[in-house]
């Protein structure tokens, strides 16, 4: 799959990066987090320096420890770094969010061969390819057994291996699961058929074709319809927001090579993502065949999938005093414009702005109202926000009123104020081609 992104320098969820890309530190990596964060501040401080070239080798020394060092980066104030110190964070970012960008997007190969059991076989699918998998068998009463099962995958597709397993235990995905940004499998259901053979690997997706149905109006002959259901599924490791298929970018063939029309060409279908699901279904409408027609042959398609990108963290200390303030991260810029009490009540007025939000704000915005936001007391407790209501709504920014219960004897006086959201969004292409579907 070819992956072109709208928005360079975004760090998808996750950071599994496919079978044999090199991810290995430098050499002169620092060996722990708490080392690596003294060492990017280090570095930091040097972007700034006053000579030239000490600057450059610090800029290219943060680029070469990799996408690790995100975290540490400082927030872009323009009231507290210099000039300079803002431009060579931001090439700093963009480099490394491309880079990351890359790896993550790719297809995660995964390689798994013998006799093993099933749970030594789930956990190395979960270790190489960076995706949770969670066992839902007693969720649902059915027994958890840890079948030894024999596979002979080599640097195969993760949802390929994946499928080759679960048909091995007798599995299937439960699509509906509770953990945020893991997939579950439960035991297969009573004629259900294998998962291998049905699907469309394409890149962190899945297609599959679910269901189809035709219809013909009995009184009206000539009102007829057939509408084909696809499964799409994909990697936990992202997080889609929306799945838009064109139907201009559609294409279907009967057994004979033959056409079967496409019902509304110019339309879209749009599929938003709810937060737990790990699919979705995608309801294509066709134009009736004649009787004679007993299968599509072919069908090809490419979605176009909006994905939140990396969550960066946005922290503002000494909120009491603050006024306003705006900080950087990456492709997103938070401000947070007011801090006041209403009532009982403490309010905090923010906006946070996209560099390009590709219609993640327009029809399909609920996931900027479950963004993680709290206040944390002078002695770090964390104190959850008890409702948020939207200020503004923008192509590309959302103006936001939190409400934080303090308690009667409790002043705001030394607490931060923390928002974190995906640094920006991207439109992910997935070309699919699915193939011998029969018709009712």
């Amino acid at each position: 799959m070819a992956v072109s992104l709208l928005l360079a320098g975004l760090l998808i969820l996750g950071q599994a990066a496919d079978k044999g890309a090199s991810n290995a530190p430098p050499a002169n990596a620092p060996s722990t987090d708490a080392e690596l964060a003294k060492n990017v501040k280090r570095l930091v401080l040097l972007l700034d320096d006053e000579a030239q070239v000490k600057r450059e080798a610090a800029e290219k020394e943060l680029v070469a420890l990799g996408a690790d060092v995100l975290p540490h980066l400082p927030s872009i104030n323009a009231s507290t770094l210099p000039a300079e110190m803002q431009n060579r964070l931001r090439r700093v970012r963009a480099a490394l969010m491309k880079t990351a960008v890359a790896a993550t997007t790719k297809t995660v190969l995964v390689s798994l061969a013998g006799e093993m059991p099933l749970s030594k076989a789930i956990a190395e699918l979960t270790r190489q390819s960076g995706n949770p998998l969670v066992d839902y068998r007693e969720k649902f009463n059915q027994e958890p057994r840890d079948p030894s099962i024999k596979v002979d995958l080599k640097d195969v597709p993760f949802w390929q291996a994946f499928d080759t397993v679960l048909d091995a235990a007798g599995l299937s995905v439960y699509e509906f699961d509770e953990e945020k940004g893991a997939l579950a499998y439960v035991a297969r259901g009573d004629g259900a058929l294998p998962r291998i053979g049905k699907a469309s690997y394409s890149g962190l997706f899945r297609m599959e074709p679910a269901r189809i149905e035709a219809v013909r109006d009995l009184k009206n002959p000539e009102n007829r319809s057939l509408k084909l259901f696809v499964e799409a599924a994909w990697e936990p490791r992202v997080r889609p927001i929306v799945i838009e298929q064109p139907l201009d970018e559609l294409s279907a063939l009967d057994e004979a090579g033959n056409a079967v029309l496409i019902d509304g060409s110019e339309g879209k279908l749009e599929v938003p993502v709810e937060t737990n699901n790990s699919a979705v279904e995608l309801e294509i409408p066709f134009l009736s065949p004649d009787r004679s027609v007993k299968q599509i042959a072919s069908i090809k398609g490419k979605l176009d999938v909006v994905c939140l990108g990396r969550v960066e963290s946005f922290e503002f200390a000494d909120i009491d005093k603050l006024k306003t303030m705006e900080l950087e991260r990456g492709g997103a810029t938070v401000v947070v414009d007011s801090f006041r009490k209403n009532g009982d009540i403490y309010e905090v007025n923010m906006r946070v702005t996209f560099d390009k939000a590709s219609n993640a704000l327009e029809s399909h915005r609920g996931w900027i109202y479950n963004n993680e936001c709290y206040l944390l007391d002078p002695k770090k407790n964390r104190i959850d926000n008890v409702g948020v209501e939207a200020t503004l709504i923008d192509d590309n920014a959302v103006g936001l009123s939190y409400k934080f219960d303090l308690g009667e004897n409790t002043t705001p006086k030394g607490h931060a104020f923390v928002y974190k959201t995906a640094a920006a969004i991207i439109r992910v292409p997935v070309e699919f081609e699915l193939k011998g579907i029969d018709l009712p």
